[in-house]
């Protein structure tokens, strides 16, 4: 009973890095509107997967994150080798009249 306690608590560490990780990198990304899209979608995809307790699935799932921690970071990269700068909602959100 004390190995499945050790490895739930071995996992959502596991899982709690990868969400920390994935919020690190898409709040790296310069355009507004990538930027958004990642938080939200890392943040809707971690809670509607909250309350799993299958080790299996949980496995899973830690794997395809891990894989989209990884795009993440490369269109973040090409995000800000390519970036146009500042959009309208920055220019407000930053420098309010």
């Amino acid at each position: 009973h004390t190995t499945t306690e050790n490895m739930s608590g071995a996992m959502r560490s596991s899982v709690l890095r990868l969400y920390r990780q994935m919020l690190f990198e898409g709040s790296k990304y310069h355009d507004y509107n990538f930027r958004s899209y990642v938080l939200r979608r890392v943040r809707d995809q971690f809670h509607r997967r909250m309350k799993e307790d299958d080790p299996a699935l949980i496995a899973d799932y830690l794997k395809k994150g891990t894989e989209s921690l990884n795009i993440i970071k490369r269109q973040r990269m090409l995000d800000n080798m390519y970036s146009n700068g500042a959009n309208v909602m920055e220019k407000i959100a930053f420098h309010p009249r």
